[in-house]
């Protein structure tokens, strides 16, 4: 199963939340937020989901990086 991080609203702005280890990363636009959790999927040693919500909440887009090792 890949490891997942998801792009969501929060307040003053999105977050990226990496949930193998639980750290949550703040952003003030979602573009800069998308942008890390794309690369944090890329550098992985394992494959990752990224999952990214809209301001409602709503899954909008997700794709699995194979991750560096791979």
């Amino acid at each position: 199963m890949p490891g997942v991080v998801d792009v969501v609203p929060c307040e003053g702005g999105w977050c990226v939340r990496v949930h193998a280890t639980g750290e949550v990363l703040h952003f003030a636009g979602g573009g800069e937020a998308e942008r890390r959790a794309r690369k944090l999927a890329a550098d992985a040693a394992e494959p990752v989901e990224v999952r990214i919500h809209d301001r409602g909440g709503r899954l909008v887009g997700r794709w699995v990086a194979q991750g560096a090792a791979a």
